[in-house]
């Protein structure tokens, strides 16, 4: 059940989900360290959406939704506004998860079609097509890695990319069957398989390499703009089945080797933690297992 478990960073915090339900810790202005605990929210997807292939796409779009609750959870205990147990009105809530998706989806089609206008250039010059599809993946790259790399110098956005490490070093220690204290937190590594920030970078590449025939032998840039936007899905989907088998064969020798360009790309997006914010990732990990735990208790007397 440990290879189950994932996360991700929030304000002064960290997102903790397992198969059934998700846990948020933060730490607040005082020290302490305030937790919530929930179902994971439609859990009852039509079967059609759990095929391969789609249900990557499907579980994209709950898990930005399921982020945006959490951070805004976070936010909240950060400002010292609400008690461990309030949750955000309906209305708020619809409108932050609704915004995100929205704000997600559209930064995802400018980014795709980013490349287009500067490759009508290169074809209308002659270039090779070797060149073109390097320039392609060189434009995407340096978007994202220096939009990244800005971000990171926020105060704030720094400290969210150290709970995105101890995030992962608590992950990783639970695979490894460690116990989790601070300890062998630490000295787990901040780098996952089965991270977002690898997804990405790996859509990127996947995307180059399987949309480089259109763009090499498609003149027309609208109907390149409509097949890239209309290709994010099936990309999408492909990419998330490539992760949860790296995920699932990290032991594997070629498998490990394959996985390190993604692992190497979460220096982006991870610093090291300090114990402090280890200690929030161990909290919200503990609490999304005994809820778990639970459920499969109750399922085994129910």
């Amino acid at each position: 059940m440990s290879d189950l478990y994932g996360g991700q960073a929030v304000i002064e915090g960290v997102m903790m989900r397992g198969p059934h339900h998700f846990a948020v810790a933060a730490r607040r202005a005082n020290g302490e360290i305030a937790i919530t605990c929930e179902a994971v929210p439609n859990q009852n997807r039509p079967a059609w959406q759990k095929l391969a292939f789609l249900r990557g796409v499907f579980g994209i779009v709950g898990a930005m939704r399921l982020g945006a609750r959490s951070l805004l959870w976070a936010a909240k205990i950060a400002e010292e506004e609400i008690a461990e147990t309030d949750k955000p009105s309906g209305k708020v809530m619809d409108v932050v998860l609704g915004s995100t998706v929205v704000l997600s989806l559209a930064l995802a089609i400018f980014f795709k079609t980013l490349p287009q206008i500067p490759i009508q250039f290169a074809k209308n010059a002659g270039w090779p097509a070797w060149q073109i599809i390097l320039m392609d993946f060189t434009i995407r790259v340096v978007f994202i890695t220096g939009y990244l790399l800005l971000i990171a110098r926020m105060k704030h956005v720094f400290r969210v990319f150290q709970y995105h490490g101890a995030e992962h070093k608590a992950i990783n220690a639970l695979e490894a069957g460690q116990e989790l204290t601070v300890e062998n937190v630490r000295a787990a590594s901040r780098l996952h398989p089965r991270c977002g920030t690898s997804f990405l970078f790996g859509l990127i590449a996947l995307s180059v390499l399987a949309m480089s025939y259109f763009n090499i032998n498609n003149n027309v840039l609208w109907q390149r703009i409509v097949i890239q936007v209309g290709s994010l899905p099936l990309m999408a989907g492909v990419m998330f089945e490539i992760l949860r088998l790296g995920g699932k064969f990290r032991s594997n020798a070629a498998v490990a080797f394959l996985s390190k360009p993604g692992l190497w790309t979460q220096y982006l997006t991870t610093r090291e933690p300090d114990d402090s914010q280890i200690e929030v990732s161990i909290a919200s990990l503990k609490a999304a297992m005994d809820a778990e735990n639970r459920n499969a208790s109750e399922t085994q007397t129910g």
